[in-house]
């Protein structure tokens, strides 16, 4: 019996460490890539760059639908795609905007990339209802990112000329804003369940 135990602890320890060490794992791997730029032929490029930029997605849902809770290799887990998937939707916003004439559209796989991310938050939160405000805040941001950078007049207005100038703002404010006003009002409301309880 105290062998048993003494193995699933040991696993369950393995697990937790293997899973907090993924974030590095996958940094490493963005900037493999990233270092890369210019030695690859551009279609190898572009598409080894949406594969590790993409890897955050499954990663979270898996933490979500499939890992058992409560477990500290899942909460490592979770905490560890939405910190990688943060830095993706950076990472692609900066890929397609830098580049990007800010009088026209923006590139429509932009727009699908981050309409993905809000589809696998919201899908994410779905087996989560505490985390369901929490992560709803960023993927209706994630929408609104996606759609407002398809309006030229929002993205640089008539006194910026700089390229990234509102889609940088509209990035820091409204996305970044709607996590941490998400994680808020998820607080806020588990307190209140509580005291009602």
């Amino acid at each position: 019996m105290n062998t048993t135990q003494q193995n699933n602890a040991s696993r369950g320890t393995a697990s937790a460490v293997a899973w907090g060490l993924t974030p590095v794992g996958w940094f490493a791997l963005l900037y493999a890539w990233l270092a890369l730029d210019g030695d690859l032929p551009g279609p190898v490029q572009t598409a080894l760059g949406i594969v590790v930029l993409a890897l955050p997605a499954p990663w979270l849902l898996w933490a979500a639908w499939k890992m058992p809770r409560p477990r500290v290799r899942t909460y490592l887990a979770e905490a560890g795609a939405l910190a990688a998937m943060l830095l993706s939707l950076f990472v692609t916003a900066v890929y397609f905007l830098l580049g990007a004439d800010p009088t026209e559209t923006a590139p429509i796989g932009f727009t699908a990339a981050y309409l993905a991310a809000a589809a696998v938050l919201a899908a994410s939160a779905r087996p989560l209802p505490n985390r369901r405000i929490a992560y709803g805040a960023p993927a209706l941001a994630c929408a609104v990112f996606a759609i407002s950078v398809q309006v030229p007049q929002w993205r640089t207005p008539s006194y910026m000329d700089g390229k990234l100038a509102a889609a940088d703002e509209v990035l820091l404010y409204v996305l970044m804003g709607a996590i941490v006003l998400g994680v808020i009002l998820q607080a806020a409301w588990w307190l209140l369940r509580r005291r009602r309880a």
